[in-house]
């Protein structure tokens, strides 16, 4: 798939940050992030998919928070974004070919918000376009679901009166996510641990 130039260098310089900040989060992994890089997704599951017993407003209040997790990214409301997380959450990316990093708590947030920044100073739209998000497991305070993600880097200055131009919505990358969620006891569903697994060494 075709990359024009804008969204190359605008990819290059979020490369750059994310390389930068993630140096010294490498060193801090721990065992169970040494782990190789995810080749495909988790198989087990407690229960057949079209199973039923489950408490469907708990599902409902699952599947829109991690429905939400790449609309507030997108969106640019950090703070709000936040908020679908714990308040010590930790996340782990894999990159093929490299290390994996593992942040959590504040760093987990400044790491992020450093991706955001980065984008918006290089006239970039994020745009996450998520699917087949599949619950595998749920209990009564806790969760993990999965699901498909494709990224576009939307530079907005490649648009003018006669509309987008041609290329500059191209996917760039494709991942995985794997969500491990827990329910606090103001009756709210909470991302706790969350792994994004890219396809290509970069995006």
């Amino acid at each position: 798939m075709s990359i024009n130039r804008r969204q190359l260098l605008a990819s290059s310089a979020a490369v750059s940050a994310m390389g930068t900040a993630m140096n010294t989060s490498a060193k801090k992994a721990d065992s169970r992030a040494s782990q190789e890089p995810i080749s495909s997704f988790d198989g087990s599951q407690d229960t057949l998919p079209g199973a039923t017993g489950f408490n469907i407003e708990d599902r409902l209040a699952i599947a829109n928070l991690c429905n939400s997790y790449a609309s507030g990214y997108d969106a640019d409301d950090f703070e709000r974004w936040l908020m679908q997380f714990t308040s010590d959450p930790v996340c782990t990316i894999y990159n093929p070919g490299a290390e994996p990093i593992r942040v959590a708590g504040d760093e987990f947030r400044h790491l992020f918000k450093q991706f955001r920044t980065s984008a918006t100073n290089d006239n970039v739209q994020p745009l996450h376009y998520n699917g087949n998000l599949m619950i595998k497991a749920q209990t009564v305070d806790s969760a993990i679901a999965e699901m498909y993600m494709f990224y576009i880097p939307f530079d907005v200055t490649a648009q003018d009166n006669s509309g987008i131009h041609s290329g500059a919505l191209s996917i760039t990358g494709t991942s995985r996510y794997r969500f491990e969620m827990v329910k606090g006891g103001d009756n709210v569903w909470r991302i706790a641990e969350y792994t994004i697994s890219f396809d290509q060494k970069t995006v």
